[in-house]
């Protein structure tokens, strides 16, 4: 007979070897040493449209010689402006990141040298510069046109200070950057417009291929990849009508990112997407276990509210102590905001992806864009609307941790015993 104090379906397994593999990461595989050397010349290819700074222009270059992806900034001046992605320079970088005037030109053979996948990644850059541009030219207002390129195609270049502080106090900033929510909305509309047909293996490649497709688009940003993966492998799971084991999923992709790349682990971005993620599989299904199947059948709106709620909470718990130790701030209202932001981010993406098609609904996106502008900001003037100063040491996250990690235990073994009351 089962112990009735026992927890259902705890997950320690999965989460034991994620621990595992991670102090591998960190103790075992020692820092990757190829390094091409400051004043040596060597061959490179523009890996990232140029993004204009003040006296230079900032790019991420690929060395050949070692593969390396390096950040540079190559001093500005009428020959470096014309460079593009895709481009094949032989360059002689100095303090590991600068190009001089003098310290590149044009030739070299390393285009034929990258893999595919980074062939197929630069033209995707691309791409995208192209739909931002036609963004640029459909939409007049700055700050519009700023959001919708954050968005919908994670260009972030354009926002201004006010609009990141505007997204940040109110704990939207999670909009901002492109994540699982973009691209579970993508794939919710892919799948609905297969009617019903998702069990199909051509169906479901299609979906998938988009939805690789338009995470390429925007740079493969870890969120993205993260989520990417996790709906591939919830695709293949749903062709043969199998239980979706969430948490397995979820240690399986941070395993994989992290043994093709393992400097992920120190990303913020990496860890503020897994640990939102970690807990709205955690705690969500706690959550849901205290109201009854039936009132959620009844009552469609308020259960779309609760739900948007538990997931709002959860993701808190889970990232909370991780961004007052990176960013120094908890926003109190982040669940009045996500009630807005979430339904309007939705609306946002599908006018704006539509807008590429039929120019017309771009107007949508753009009115959209206005009102979630319009609503942060007036959130912003609400009493308390964020506790700044927050400085906590490692110690101490680890700590709200234990804590996270001792709430959850007690809601499990308290539901595990209620069901045998």
């Amino acid at each position: 007979m089962r112990n009735p104090l026992r927890p259902i379906n705890t997950p320690l397994l999965p989460v034991a070897i994620l621990l595992v593999v991670v102090i591998v990461v960190i103790k075992v595989i020692g820092p990757d040493d190829q390094r091409v050397p400051d004043g040596q010349w060597t061959e490179a290819v523009v890996a990232s449209v140029p993004a204009d700074k003040p006296k230079t222009l900032q790019a991420f270059l690929l060395l050949t010689e070692t593969g390396e992806r390096r950040r540079c900034y190559i001093w500005k001046d009428e020959r470096s402006q014309q460079l593009k992605a895709g481009d094949n320079l032989m360059v002689c970088i100095s303090d590991g990141q600068f190009v001089r005037w003098d310290g590149w030109q044009r030739g070299g053979d390393g285009w034929n040298d990258i893999s595919h996948l980074q062939r197929l990644r630069i033209k995707a850059l691309v791409l995208r510069e192209h739909l931002l541009q036609r963004i640029r030219m459909n939409v007049d207002d700055d700050e519009a046109q700023a959001l919708i390129a954050a968005m919908v195609l994670g260009d972030k270049s354009a926002l201004s200070r006010q609009q990141y502080d505007r997204f940040n106090m109110t704990g939207a900033s999670h909009v901002l950057a492109l994540s699982g929510l973009h691209l579970s909305i993508i794939y919710l509309l892919l799948t609905r417009l297969t009617l019903g047909r998702r069990r199909s293996w051509l169906i479901q490649i299609l979906v998938l291929t988009a939805v690789w497709s338009y995470a390429l688009l925007t740079g493969l940003p870890t969120s993205l990849v993260r989520a990417a993966t996790m709906i591939t492998v919830y695709g293949l799971f749903s062709l043969g009508g199998r239980r979706r084991a969430s948490l397995n999923v979820l240690c399986f992709t941070a395993i994989i990112m992290l043994l093709f790349d393992r400097s992920a682990l120190f990303d913020v971005g990496f860890q503020l997407s897994f640990m939102a993620m970690l807990g709205i599989l955690l705690f969500v299904p706690l959550m849901e276990s205290w109201v009854s199947a039936r009132w959620m059948m009844e009552h469609r709106i308020l259960s779309w509210v609760l739900s948007l709620l538990m997931v709002s909470v959860a993701a808190q718990m889970g990232t909370a102590p991780l961004v007052a130790y990176y960013f120094g701030r908890f926003s109190t209202w982040f669940l009045v905001t996500n009630i807005i932001v979430i339904p309007l981010t939705t609306l946002l993406l599908y006018a704006a992806l539509a807008s590429f098609i039929l120019p017309v609904i771009g107007s949508v996106a753009v009115a959209v864009a206005h009102v979630m502008n319009k609503a942060l900001d007036t959130m912003t003037t609400w009493p308390l609307a964020s506790v700044e100063g927050l400085h906590p040491s490692v110690l101490q996250v680890a700590m709200c941790y234990v804590v996270v990690a001792a709430v959850y235990v007690l809601l499990t073994y308290s539901r595990a015993s209620a069901r045998y009351r």
